[in-house]
């Protein structure tokens, strides 16, 4: 049954998740409050994983985005709530270590981000900024995850990455104006990549679509796996896997991309914007005083 196909592709990424980060079962279940034979069974496809226990496994061991959507996807199928579901995500995140990206089955990743820039295309000193103007603990260490976890779009297989990004992200921004006017080169930079393609919606455009928050689509190579929409917020993460919704996000992001600049023309804007940054005079304080 594809179901049970599913439950063993789980247990076994579980389990290869958890060898590859040299952590023992015993270690998970004490830091979990679970059992160790909890852990055993659940690797070994003996129980059911439910997607609250999986969440808190794949947060636990700092698992990538698109490999938490996959894997959640297939487990909310089996579990019978597959095409919506919110994971609350909580407890503590493991210092040292990370899946590889090279580990990673997805076959293209497309986001658009009205206002700010993700996490993919940031740079140090932005990310940075906005870690610390979100009020996340240890922001050097998220920052430096953060870093390690761009490498995926370096590798051999590298999935194909589009973003559609607003002018807007680029006109209120964390951190200092070096924050911003860094971030500006180094998405250059990353626009540069061959499996990247980065465009601008600039300001003043005669809009068409829109969007109410930002997202992710996942494609995945392997055929079993459904693409799935992800929908991340500062306290919840919103996974969407049903046809209807993914053609929705998938119809929304192809009629945002209309009206956003070809990708070398999104290369000019961002030079324009960054002269527009450099010659905006320092705002006037919030008590209304230069």
């Amino acid at each position: 049954m594809a179901e049970s196909a599913n439950r063993v592709r789980v247990a076994a990424e579980l389990k290869r998740i958890r060898e590859s980060l040299g952590v023992s079962g015993e270690e998970v279940a004490t830091a979990l409050g679970w059992s160790q034979p909890k852990v055993s069974r659940i690797e070994n496809a003996r129980i059911a994983v439910s997607t609250r226990d999986l969440a808190t496994l794949l947060h636990y061991y700092g698992v990538p985005e698109e490999i938490r959507a996959e894997l959640l996807a297939m487990t909310a199928d089996e579990e019978g709530i597959g095409g919506a579901w919110l994971v609350r995500a909580g407890g503590v995140v493991r210092r040292q270590g990370e899946v590889a990206a090279i580990e990673t089955r997805v076959r293209s990743i497309q986001q658009y981000y009205p206002l700010m820039v993700p996490g993919q295309l940031q740079s140090p000193e932005y990310a940075l900024a906005y870690v610390r103007s979100g009020g996340w603990p240890n922001p050097e260490a998220i920052v430096a995850r953060r870093m390690s976890r761009q490498a995926v779009l370096l590798s051999d297989d590298a999935p194909a990455y589009s973003a559609l990004l607003d002018a807007r992200a680029f006109l209120a921004w964390p951190g200092s104006r070096d924050a911003i006017l860094s971030q500006l080169t180094y998405l250059r930079t990353r626009a540069e990549l061959p499996n990247v393609t980065v465009r601008i919606i600039p300001l003043g455009v005669d809009r068409t679509a829109s969007a109410v928050v930002p997202f992710t689509l996942y494609d995945f190579r392997a055929e079993s796996s459904p693409r799935v929409v992800f929908v991340e917020s500062q306290t919840a993460d919103l996974y969407l896997s049903s046809p209807v919704d993914v053609e929705t996000y998938s119809g929304v992001f192809d009629a945002l991309a209309a009206d956003a600049l070809s990708p070398d023309e999104s290369i000019e804007h961002l030079a324009s914007l960054a002269r527009y940054v450099e010659d905006l005079e320092h705002p006037r304080s919030t008590n209304g005083r230069p």
